[in-house]
């Protein structure tokens, strides 16, 4: 990412278009404004497609420290009791 460049709604309103231009062909982040409030972001595809890897790894090495450390096997009988689901033998009519 290169500098960072600031629009307001206003200024976005009427140069949206170059603005999506600049940011995909130089990289630069452009930060939207609302009555001097950073709202939002725009955000070349490769920034974003950068984010979401980084955020899938951090979800899966989440989900390996919680198996790791919470994980607790359950048996089928334990299982049903927690959902609440009656286990008892069923007489299957004739």
């Amino acid at each position: 990412m290169c500098d960072m460049s600031t629009q307001s709604l206003r200024e976005l309103r009427a140069n949206l278009g170059n603005v999506v231009r600049g940011v995909a062909y130089s990289g630069q982040e452009a930060i939207i404004t609302d009555s001097g409030t950073e709202i939002a972001a725009i955000i070349s595809i490769e920034d974003y497609e950068r984010l979401h890897e980084h955020a899938d790894v951090a979800d899966a090495l989440y989900l390996r420290q919680q198996r790791a450390t919470a994980f607790q096997p359950l048996s089928m009988a334990e299982m049903l009791e927690m959902l609440g689901v009656d286990n008892s033998p069923r007489r299957v009519a004739a």
